[in-house]
């Protein structure tokens, strides 16, 4: 991408032309093409995922293979091409949850491809902050690991693109940690890109890792960084946030959208001109108060393409297009990104590749009605069986939040040379990447049925997130119950006994809801903690220990209507 540093006084003194609409004049425009991903996770290699692409003529889905950041790399060099003129952003969550291809090495791997795909800039995401924001500052300046995460023990470099978060400040001197935004001259015409991070960041990421830090209200934020834009005569506004929706369609479609994003869009000021969103792992391609809105899904499956025409008199947009393309792997594979990543999976195989294992069939993190799941089931009683000796915690229920759960266990999925139904380390790990410690803490009958309440109108009102639970513990849940009410407490048994409010119980949970995250905040009035392993080792030495597993019941959460 050619850019001319020079200012276009014309800009400022020009008048805002309708928006959406050509003028009728022969008035020179100038295209810029925007490439947005989001929520690749260190997905380096292709996932197991599949894209459907629409139905065949009796209502089935039509499902392609989709993703692998070689394949991203071709699509988006590809697109480029048609533009000198083309933005490359991400709207977060690049790295964190990763599998252990990335993970492994501090997800450097994963920065080395993105700028291999010349990234501009970046939202940080909340998994951007799984390892504290000492850590993403590192891998924003880049240094030497000082834990060998680097190939070939060489000086990381660090993202040649910038972390953008106008929201994202220090407590302590009221300034953000990362630009605010960006201003970027395209032939004498100024674009501003905005990075907006998720204000829920602190009930996502352990404590710890956000301490000192503040997140602040996503569309005044917005609206606020509009006004410093347009002072300095910027007409053409991007937003890339680190927060979305969802809607019923096809990956290029916007059927029923809803979700926090709407609301966010529609209480900014109309000067901005497009939303590249992200944080939800959805598809789509919308306009939500006359402004393009998108999402690429996850795992690098699905890119977006922005084209926006911009007038050369006013600066201002005058038309934006915008689609939704699937990564699809009949595309030659890039060979820097390729070689890339050939160079990491040689490092990880002998570890990556460990048959740990096996499973008797599908064990996956699909939850039923009720909220449960059979992985979960599974997780939940592996970390039970770890902390429920007397000198490991004495535990009798052991939680798990769901969203700690990143991937199944897949019978027929072959990732190092295993036959099928054998598990590998690697594929374990990328079920629970975050290497929580397990705790043990003593919570009360009441304290454990107040738990329970705090699973609805999570996080936001309407939604709900169902922790999972171990083999032993049970209880009833009722839909139409007021929040506050849903459980009631004669229904939570263990082991067939219901629970009484003011004994005490023995409780295990990992790390991150132990100091409160998912908005948890009873785990952090337990008491008596005691600090296990960690989930993954929990996780590995139970497949082990009970070869070959089966799914999980998914009989211990019931829902009532």
């Amino acid at each position: 991408m050619i850019l001319v540093s020079l200012a276009s006084l014309g800009c400022l003194e020009a008048s805002e032309p309708e928006k959406g609409a050509l003028e009728d004049t022969q008035e020179d425009t100038l295209e810029v093409q925007i490439l947005a991903v989001n929520d690749l996770h260190g997905q380096l290699e292709p996932s197991a995922g599949k894209v459907v692409k629409g139905y065949n003529e009796t209502g089935d889905p039509i499902r392609v293979d989709a993703g692998g950041m070689q394949y991203l790399a071709t699509h988006i060099k590809e697109l480029s091409s048609e533009n000198p003129n083309t933005f490359v952003v991400s709207a977060g969550d690049s790295m964190g949850a990763s599998p252990l291809l990335s993970s492994l090495f501090h997800d450097e791997p994963t920065i080395k491809a993105l700028n291999m795909m010349e990234l501009d800039f970046s939202a940080v995401g909340n998994h951007e902050l799984d390892k504290g924001i000492d850590e993403l500052i590192r891998i924003q300046n880049g240094d030497s690991d000082p834990t060998g995460g680097n190939l070939r023990n060489s000086s990381f470099e660090g993202a040649q693109f910038q972390f953008l978060a106008a929201n994202m400040v220090d407590e302590s001197t009221n300034d953000t940690i990362f630009p605010a935004y960006n201003i970027t001259y395209v032939q004498g015409v100024p674009i501003g890109f905005i990075g907006i991070s998720l204000k829920d960041t602190p009930s996502k990421v352990t404590p710890s890792g956000v301490e000192g830090l503040r997140f602040l209200d996503e569309a005044e934020t917005i609206n606020e960084q509009v006004e410093k834009l347009k002072d300095k005569g910027v007409e053409t506004i991007v937003v890339i946030i680190h927060d979305g929706g969802s809607q019923e369609g096809l990956y290029n479609e916007s059927l029923n959208m809803s979700g926090p994003i709407v609301d966010v869009i529609k209480a900014t000021d109309d000067e901005v001109d497009v939303f590249v969103t992200g944080h939800t792992h959805q598809a789509y391609n919308a306009v939500i108060d006359g402004r393009p809105v998108t999402e690429a899904g996850s795992a690098g499956n699905v890119l977006t393409d922005i084209d926006l025409v911009i007038s050369n008199k006013t600066c201002d947009v005058i038309e934006g297009r915008s689609r939704n393309v699937i990564v699809s792997r009949d595309v030659p594979e890039d060979s820097e990104v390729s070689e890339l990543i050939e160079k990491y999976k040689s490092l990880v195989a002998p570890r990556a590749n460990k048959v740990i294992g096996n499973i008797a069939g599908n064990i996956t993190r699909a939850a039923i009605n009720s909220g449960e799941s059979a992985l979960g089931d599974v997780i939940a009683d592996a970390q039970l069986y770890a902390t429920s000796n007397p000198e490991d915690g004495g535990a009798v229920v052991a939680f798990m939040n769901p969203g700690g759960i990143r991937a199944d266990l897949v019978y027929d999925q072959l990732s190092g040379g295993e036959l099928p139904g054998q598990v590998t380390y690697g594929e374990a790990f990328s079920v629970q990447p975050f290497g929580n410690n397990l705790v043990t803490m003593t919570l009360n009958g009441t304290q454990i049925d107040a738990l329970l309440e705090q699973q609805f109108d999570n996080p936001s009102p309407g939604s709900k997130r169902i922790l999972q639970v171990s083999k032993g513990f049970s209880y009833t849940w009722n839909e139409s119950a007021p929040t506050g009410e849903k459980v009631n407490i004669s229904s939570i048994k263990i082991n067939g006994t219901s629970i009484d409010p003011s004994s005490s119980y023995r409780v295990t949970v990992n790390g991150f809801l132990a100091d409160g995250g998912d908005n948890f905040s009873v785990m952090k009035t337990g008491t008596d903690r005691k600090v296990g392993s960690s989930d993954l080792d929990t996780f590995v030495n139970y497949l082990a220990a009970f070869s070959p597993l089966t799914p999980g019941s998914e009989n211990r959460i019931v829902l009532e209507k």
